[in-house]
């Protein structure tokens, strides 16, 4: 049986690794702008189609992708923390 939970937090990586860590969320955890590494500028929705493009990458299905999101979101959070 495949434990999904480690495959969600590896997609979240790659997301973050593709970035740069470069992501600006909320004390909430919304994601608020993520830096564009191909035009050097931050942008607002690139997150979204960021997420959608590593999990598909991933052959994971749609309803995956908020799985995957939390990831992200919970990384970022623990990094801040420390």
């Amino acid at each position: 049986m495949v434990n999904f939970e480690k495959i969600y937090q590896r997609v979240a990586s790659k997301v973050i690794q593709r970035c740069h860590g470069a992501i600006k969320i909320t004390k909430h955890g919304k994601i608020i702008e993520v830096y564009d590494t191909k035009r050097h500028i931050w942008s607002h929705g690139l997150a979204g189609l960021i997420i959608k493009e590593e999990c598909r990458n991933a052959n994971l299905k749609e309803w995956e992708f908020a799985n995957v999101r939390n990831y992200v979101i919970q990384e970022l959070l623990g990094k801040s923390k420390n």
